[in-house]
């Protein structure tokens, strides 16, 4: 069965080339879109210790003179019990699926150039994204998604639908190691008004829900970056994913 298929006309598909790989070069152009993407920055790199066992993706947009407009990392692991080195674990205590049978892949730090508009470009990105996930087996998926704005009032919405549809099962088990967390239960306990809808759902995450995404049942607040992140992950195995 067909998880997910989205079509991208030929001409798009055209528009858009892709450099993947662990390289010095593409590392460091990842690094510097990423500080001026996540920080406002020319100048300095956005950088940590998992740049350099990752994998990085950028995409060009040959119609903007082959501008770099989006990046993001990917990272394979053999076995569940690497995931304690990962850079999501730094922030979750994910000690409890380090025992589930699965070949896990982290996908993380993807960003898009703020003066990109074509709707078309995160579709591209994320078939690629589908081509890599195959290409390796990889039968679970996680990582950190952001949503923008530490105290934006509008993200609580959101976590009143990922609470209704999208909390994590009993079977993966997700706890605090943050001391700096929102509460998602308890945070939208007295909430009201309209139905909660995914709309405002970053767009990663809206990626990983129609997979069949789910996420831990608390948020991470990132002042440095002014993010809430939830932890997200989609159970693959026996699925048929295409795109």
């Amino acid at each position: 069965m067909s998880l997910y298929s989205s079509k991208i006309r030929k001409d798009q598909i055209l528009r858009y080339r892709i450099e993947f790989g662990s390289s010095h070069a593409s590392r460091l152009k990842a690094q510097k879109f990423r500080q001026r993407v996540f920080k406002n920055s020319e100048s300095g790199l956005d950088e940590d210790e998992f740049d350099e066992v990752s994998d990085h993706c950028l995409i060009y947009d040959r119609n903007k003179d082959g501008k770099l407009v989006l990046v993001f990392r990917s990272r394979n692991y053999s076995s569940m019990k690497e995931i304690l080195n990962s850079y999501s674990a730094q922030y979750y205590d994910l000690t409890k699926l380090t025992d589930l049978a699965f070949t896990p892949m982290e996908i993380g730090r993807l960003c898009v150039d703020k003066e990109a508009s074509d709707p078309f470009l995160l579709l591209h990105a994320f078939k690629y994204l589908v081509s890599l996930i195959s290409s390796v087996r990889t039968d679970f998926i996680f990582g950190c998604t952001s949503f923008i704005g530490a105290d934006n009032p509008n993200n609580l919405n959101s976590f009143r639908f990922l609470k209704n549809n999208q909390l994590a099962e009993s079977k993966f088990q997700i706890n605090k190691k943050s001391s700096c967390i929102l509460d998602i239960k308890k945070e939208i306990a007295t909430l009201d008004g309209p139905k909660p809808t995914k709309n405002l759902l970053p767009p990663l995450l809206k990626f990983y829900l129609k997979l069949g995404g789910k996420v831990s049942d608390h948020a991470v607040i990132d002042r440095e970056l002014d993010t809430l992140h939830v932890f997200t992950y989609v159970n693959l195995k026996g699925k048929k994913i295409n795109y």
